[in-house]
Parts: structure tokens; C-alpha cells; sequence
């Protein structure tokens, strides 16, 4: 009875240790990087066949988190192994991957674009830790957009201060002209009058006549200052002003505190750079809106009285062809 009893117990123990070893390599394993986290599923078959699923989540530079997933096989061999993957990946250099399997943890040699050889380290993990990384490496990336959108936003604000500053002293240069405008058309509308007075008193035709183109020429004179006064108030100043004070109007002044700040997952850095950029900001638009009104008023001004001049030099032109 004793020697039954060992043999069956024999039996059950070598039975036990060659199913144990036909599956010993099945499970899930879990690499993982600051930047990147993968996950290797496996299945081992009596005969050393190995097949399952490599995921595989990966932190890129600007924030962005790419992913992707692929059906594997294989095989193993003591503590050898060979996974191979039916398509190119493009976190994998080839269709295949060797390596060894001790305990818990498969090493896998990794060849990169450049020929460099590493060794990527799976441990026997599970589902769940996997996503742990990948959530952490989300985090991250949310994080890095979040302080890249801020440092754009800042840099952006910047760059609006100093175009501010430009167009205040471009247009109150500009705005310190207006009288000589006003000069300018005055003194045309003066010549035409004189003419259209000359011509009255003029008995020869041909004189008239030349006197009444001489008017004609000077409303010319008169269209040509109109057009410089377009182009530096309506097309130059005018646009340039409107386009900063819609930028400055679109704005709600918030520019948020450091606590704010921190838990969207912005670093010191930025909250420095953000917090001295949005200060300018305010400051600047404070300073930008009054000078505008006051400008833009002025501008409407040199507009009326330019139509008002249009007006004059019209009747005259009419005035002095009647007279011919």
C-alpha cells in the first residue's frame, strides 16, 4: 500500500510540474518609462507556443499622448523567447523582438531608427497598473499642452503690448499732422476760389477755359490729398487700431491666480511669465482705450472735414465750367 501510495504521489507531482511548466510564461507584464508605459499579455501553450496582445501608450513632446495595440506571437523556450508582431510598429524597429524570461520579469532587446541596442524590462503586473501609468502619462501631457497654451497665450499678449505701443506713437505722430491737412485743403480750396474769381473777370475764352482746367487740376490736387489722408489714417492707422481694440476689448482682464494656475497643472515658469505678461496686458489696455477714443474722434473730425472740403471744391469745379 505504502509503495502505490508513493507512486501515485509521484505521478501527481511530476503531472503538477509539467502543467505548471507549460504555462509558467502566461500573464500580463507591464514595462513603463517617464514617457512611455506598455503592457505584454501573454498566452503559453503546451508546446511553447506563446501568442497574446503588446499595448503600448506613449507621451510625446508637445503633450500629446499617442497609443496603439497589436496581436503578438511566439515562442519559448526555457527561458528564451521570441515575440513577433504581424505588422511594422512605430515604437519597434522590425517585426520581432528576443529575449529572456527569469521569475517574474521577460527582457526584451530593443534595436532603435539609430541601431542602438537596449534591453526594455517587462514585471508580471496586471491590467490595472498599466492604466495607472497610462493615466499618470495623461496627467503629464495635459500638464505640458496646458503651460505650452499658456507661454503661446503669453507670448501672443506680448507682442500686442508692443504693437499697442507702436500705433500709440505712430498715430499721435500722425494725429500732430492733422492741422497741416486741414492747412493743406484750405490752401487749395483758397488757389480754386482766386481761380474761379480770375476767370470771372476774364473776357477771353481761351483764358477761361485754361482757368477752368487750372480749378479742375487743383480738385485733382484736392483727391490726391484725400488719398494720402486714407491711406495713413483709414488703411494704416485706422485698421491696425480697430484689429488691437477688438484684441484688447475680446480679453475679460482675468488673468487668474497662482492657485488656479497650479491645480490646471501650470509650472512656476509660466506662472511667472503668464502673471508679468497679463499684468502688461491690463496696464497697457488701460493706457490704449482713452487714446484711442481720443484718436478715433479726431479722426472722425479730419473725416467731416474733408467731406466738407470735397463739397467746396465740387461747387467751384461746377462754378468755374458754368463760366466758360
Amino acid at each position: 500500500m505504502k509503495r502505490i501510495f508513493y507512486s501515485l504521489t509521484f505521478v501527481w507531482i511530476l503531472f503538477a510540474g509539467t502543467a505548471c511548466n507549460a504555462s509558467w510564461t502566461s500573464g500580463t507584464y507591464v514595462a513603463h518609462a517617464p514617457t512611455y508605459a506598455e503592457m505584454l499579455q501573454l498566452t503559453e501553450t503546451n508546446n511553447g507556443q506563446l501568442s497574446g496582445v503588446l499595448s503600448h501608450v506613449e507621451l510625446r513632446q508637445d503633450g500629446s499622448v499617442s497609443s496603439e495595440q497589436t496581436p503578438v506571437d511566439g515562442t519559448v523556450d526555457s527561458h528564451q523567447l521570441t515575440i513577433k508582431f504581424p505588422t511594422i510598429l512605430s515604437f519597434i524597429t522590425g517585426k520581432s523582438l528576443s529575449g529572456t524570461i527569469n521569475g517574474n520579469t521577460i527582457h526584451l532587446q530593443t534595436v532603435d531608427s539609430s541601431g542602438n541596442v537596449a534591453s526594455e524590462e517587462f514585471v508580471r503586473s496586471t491590467p490595472a497598473q498599466f492604466k495607472t501609468y497610462s493615466d499618470e502619462m495623461k496627467l503629464k501631457g495635459q500638464r505640458i499642452m496646458y503651460n505650452t497654451k499658456l507661454l503661446n497665450l503669453a507670448q501672443k499678449y506680448h507682442e500686442t503690448v508692443a504693437n499697442a505701443e507702436d500705433w500709440m506713437a505712430g498715430a499721435e505722430a500722425h494725429a500732430q499732422k492733422i492741422p497741416n491737412a486741414k492747412a493743406g485743403y484750405e490752401k487749395i480750396e483758397e488757389e480754386m476760389k482766386s481761380l474761379v474769381s480770375r476767370e470771372k473777370t476774364t473776357t477771353d475764352s481761351v483764358s477761361r477755359t485754361q482757368i477752368a482746367v487750372a480749378v479742375t487740376q487743383e480738385d485733382i490736387a484736392g483727391e490726391q490729398l484725400d488719398i494720402q489722408v486714407q491711406q495713413v489714417w483709414d488703411l494704416g492707422i485706422g485698421d491696425a487700431g480697430s484689429k488691437l481694440e477688438e484684441k484688447f476689448a475680446g480679453w475679460d482682464g482675468n488673468c487668474g491666480t497662482d492657485q488656479e494656475l497650479r491645480k490646471q497643472g501650470a509650472n512656476d515658469q509660466t506662472i511667472d511669465v503668464w502673471d508679468r505678461v497679463c499684468k502688461e496686458v491690463v496696464a497697457e489696455r488701460a493706457k490704449f482705450e482713452p487714446v484711442y477714443k481720443r484718436l478715433s474722434e479726431q479722426r472722425a473730425d479730419l473725416k467731416s472735414f474733408q467731406v466738407a472740403a470735397q463739397a467746396h471744391r465740387k461747387a467751384l469745379v461746377n462754378e468755374a465750367n458754368r463760366s466758360q
